[in-house]
């Protein structure tokens, strides 16, 4: 497909759209949507954890962790533990049903992941050093002092009140 040669971000813009159609469409009969699947494949494969520690990992703001956790309780999903080392914390990780609701939607995911990635004409390390370099850079730039970006988006003869 053209790409319209814009920029980097708006290729990965363009790319995430394109990856969360495709993985919407076949996890349409999953019984988790994509980003639901990836919260609780984070439980499954590193609980438990706590949820500032889950929002770290998904690079979400820990409120919408809380609410995919809120969520996840609702259906029975999640079993909150007290933290071993901090009584202040509790520690999250799936329960049984949310252990067979993960494995029912990997089904799903993995028709779409096994796809994608045999086709690929890059080694997958390849790509992923570059993801992580992306995101590396996009979590600097979002701890980058306001002013900064505020200027950056200023045309240089702008008034300034």
């Amino acid at each position: 497909m053209a790409r319209a040669d814009i920029s980097l971000l708006y290729d990965f813009f363009v790319t995430a759209q394109r990856l969360k159609r495709v993985l919407a469409d076949a996890m349409v009969e999953s019984g988790l949507r994509p980003d639901e699947y990836a919260v609780y494949s984070l439980l499954f494969e590193r609980g438990p954890l706590t949820a500032t520690q889950m929002a770290d990992y998904l690079g979400m703001p820990l409120t919408t962790v809380l609410d995919y956790v809120r969520s996840m309780s609702v259906a029975g999903h999640v079993v909150r533990t007290a933290h071993p080392f901090d009584g202040r914390a509790t520690e999250l990780s799936l329960s049984r049903a949310g252990e067979r609701a993960q494995r029912r939607a990997n089904a799903h995911w993995e028709v779409v992941r096994k796809q994608i990635e045999e086709n690929l004409p890059v080694p997958i390390a390849d790509i992923r050093r570059a993801l992580n370099a992306l995101d590396d850079t996009a979590d600097s730039a979002r701890l980058a002092p306001k002013t900064r970006k505020a200027a950056a988006g200023r045309p240089r003869d702008a008034v300034r009140p």
